[in-house]
């Protein structure tokens, strides 16, 4: 079972690491690299430090760095609930580098049945571009509501659990109208090292109208968690 298992497993990283040579040529491909460090401060509380980068133009932009501190609580073993702040460095297309603030609340239910697990988090996010002015086409702080459906399977005797999750992302406060603008796909596998340390490797398809952000892109992403 071991070994069959790790095959799949080999075979979906290939495909996530070749799959973004399809498009390279018409859309844009880029790279997303994250490290998560969580303490349990108490039974059901964690806390969390996060560090990410992201690169697009086919990896020749840097896209930008962010620091993340969160804290979440399973009220239930079914429930979770959480808030978090981000800082943003952004390399916009035009303006060059600039900074945004972030803050977010999430609650995300789950179901296991056999080995699949179901989850769906619902997130309000708000995001404030510092030194840019509201305009009547353009909302500062931009404020969004994201729905995400996700489904992972833990695969027997292994320590791959590859998962599908597909995101929406519907605007709040648009001056030319709130709507779902933005859907991003994602498929990807998660690798248990032990109890505490872990990897994620994911691809991931973005197709969005926004005047913040490319549109279109396809990502390659590794991250590393560190729990203690």
């Amino acid at each position: 079972m071991m070994n069959r298992s790790l095959k799949i497993a080999v075979l979906t990283l290939i495909c996530l690491l070749i799959a973004p040579q399809i498009w390279a040529q018409d859309e844009d491909f880029g790279t997303q690299t994250g490290i998560d460090i969580t303490k349990k401060i108490l039974p059901g509380l964690n806390f969390t430090l996060g560090e990410e980068f992201r690169t697009r133009d086919n990896l020749k932009t840097a896209d930008r760095w962010s620091t993340d501190l969160g804290l979440s609580y399973k009220v239930i073993p079914y429930l979770t609930l959480g808030g978090g702040y981000d800082f943003i460095r952004y390399n916009h297309a035009t303006k060059g580098w600039e900074t945004r603030n972030r803050y977010y609340f999430f609650a995300t239910g789950q179901y296991k049945f056999s080995n699949f697990k179901l989850s769906l988090r619902e997130r309000f996010q708000s995001t404030n571009r510092v030194g840019v002015k509201e305009t009547d086409t353009r909302a500062n702080p931009k404020l969004y509501l994201r729905h995400r459906l996700q489904l992972e399977y833990d695969i027997p005797d292994s320590k791959f659990s590859p998962f599908v999750s597909t995101e929406l992302y519907e605007t709040l406060n648009d001056p030319t109208g709130n709507s779902l603008n933005k859907l991003r796909y994602t498929a990807g596998c998660d690798y248990d090292i032990n109890k505490r340390n872990s990897l994620e490797l994911f691809y991931r398809y973005t197709n969005f109208k926004d005047d913040d952000d490319y549109s279109g892109r396809h990502v390659i992403g590794l991250g590393y968690s560190f729990k203690f």
